[in-house]
């Protein structure tokens, strides 16, 4: 018996090894290509008071999801009225219609399990709807006055005035997005609408009769774009609702204000709000580029490569190797004029300096040689990666391509997307940082308790103090 144990263990033994030792090999995989980006287009129409819609078809769920791109934004607002586009957009349903009012809103669409939103943003407003197919009658014909007639309700457009006052009380009480929204204010300027901010003085004497002559100048069908995706019968058979529901919209002329050009000072700037917390929290900005620039590509990817995620440049060098932050980032943000882009990161005052010539060093650093190939091919997949996921559904997808009509991209850009940066090559990085980076000339804003810094603020230049308000 012994002696059969023994022979048992040796052969499990043996027969362990075999195994352990064939995981051990990597697996031959076949070789994949690159990524193969061929969306649908879905369909695109015009109504004949100007209203575009995009249309995609897709029987996956009995539901419909629709959103309205409205040509209008928070850069429009007059300067005496900052805040007027924000509470129009938000009372749109909240503030019930001519034929709704607004708690009937509610209850029919909590009771159908739908949903209408509303919001805005610098350079456009967005009205959202969701419904089961079974209900698309009923939730279309509200979603259709809230977008054409809203009555901006008294007690609920005082109710939103309020809430946006105490809003804008309470917008220092996290100074990390305090220090995000004032250091885009000194870039651009408070005088200019890409640096305004609702005050006050501009929201307390907002009446009904100004959000409804907001809505009157913007909300019209030939400043709408449309898109739709769900279980429609047919393309043909929903575009029809839309014409039944809109057809009758009139279209009329949009005033908007002249946008005054961006006038960006190109040299050191330094500001600061000595304030009493933890944490000192830096952005860095640089002029950056115009909307529709093709430098775009090499700059996304560049971008990447800098402070995109955490295996990029600065969040190895400052939050892994050195421990001085645990949150460091870098983006850029396209405008019609002048964008910026930005460098920030929080991170303990007694080491702020560390921190912020750090990040000082690692725009210079990737403009200075050309960066390994290795290097740019992760940026491109991880770029290329994420932007295919962006289209979940659908509608995802078709709303997408509404918006880059709205933003008057090319026509091919987005199925022309992942090529444009698949030919991103290490050159291409080294130009654009070159072109763009030029953190000698970057405005520095930084909110924290000065008396714990380990070097004065002037060490980066002439400090201008801000007071909080």
């Amino acid at each position: 018996m012994k002696n059969i144990i023994s022979k048992t263990t040796v052969l499990g033994a043996i027969m362990a090894l075999g195994i352990t030792s064939s995981w051990a090999l990597p697996p031959v995989l076949p070789k994949i290509g690159g990524i193969d980006f061929k969306p649908p287009k879905g369909s695109r129409y015009e109504l004949e008071n100007g209203m575009v819609v995009y249309l995609l078809k897709d029987n996956t769920l009995p539901v419909i999801h629709v959103t309205a791109v409205v040509g209008t934004g928070k850069i429009y607002d007059p300067k005496d009225q900052i805040g007027v586009g924000e509470l129009a957009a938000g009372l749109l349903k909240d503030g019930g219609t001519r034929k709704y009012r607004s708690d009937d809103i509610d209850e029919t669409l909590e009771f159908r399990g739908a949903s209408i939103e509303s919001s805005i943003s610098n350079e456009e407003a967005r009205v959202d709807m969701f419904t089961l197919k079974k209900d698309l009658d009923v939730v279309l014909d509200i979603y259709a006055s809230v977008l054409m007639e809203p009555a901006f309700e008294a007690d609920k457009t005082e109710l939103k005035k309020a809430e946006a006052l105490e809003m804008i009380r309470r917008r220092n009480d996290d100074p990390a997005r305090e220090a995000a929204r004032e250091a885009v204010r000194a870039f651009y300027g408070a005088d200019h609408p890409y640096g305004w901010r609702s005050e006050i003085a501009t929201v307390s004497p907002l009446t009904v009769a100004d959000l409804k002559a907001y809505h009157d100048n913007y909300y019209k069908p030939n400043n709408i774009i449309i898109a739709a995706a769900g279980d429609f019968d047919s393309e043909e058979a929903f575009l029809q609702k839309l014409k039944e529901k809109f057809g009758g919209w009139a279209k009329g002329k949009v005033q908007f204000p002249v946008i005054p050009p961006v006038k960006i000072t190109e040299a050191r700037q330094v500001y600061f709000i000595d304030k009493d917390i933890s944490q000192t929290f830096i952005v860095m900005l640089q002029k950056g580029v115009k909307r529709h620039d093709p430098v775009e590509f090499p700059l996304t990817i560049t971008n990447e490569m800098l402070g995109g995620g955490l295996s990029s440049r600065l969040a190895a060098e400052i939050r892994s190797r050195k421990g001085l932050a645990y949150s460091v980032y870098s983006y850029f943000s396209k405008k019609p004029d002048y964008g910026f882009i930005n460098a920030s990161c929080g991170t303990k005052p007694e080491t702020y300096s560390q921190a912020l010539s750090e990040m000082i060093r690692q725009f210079d650093l990737i403009k200075a040689e050309t960066a390994p190939a290795d290097e740019v091919k992760r940026a491109k997949d991880s770029i290329i990666n994420s932007f295919v996921f962006r289209f979940a559904t659908p509608f995802d997808l078709i709303s997408e391509r509404a918006l880059y009509e709205y933003y008057k991209y090319p026509v091919d850009y987005l199925d022309t997307y992942v090529d444009n940066m698949a030919k991103v090559d290490p050159k291409a990085v080294l130009e654009t940082s070159k072109l763009l980076f030029k953190p000698e000339n970057a405005m520095i804003f930084v909110i924290g308790n000065s008396k714990k810094f380990d070097k004065p603020l002037s060490t980066f230049g002439k400090v201008s103090e801000v007071s909080e308000d």
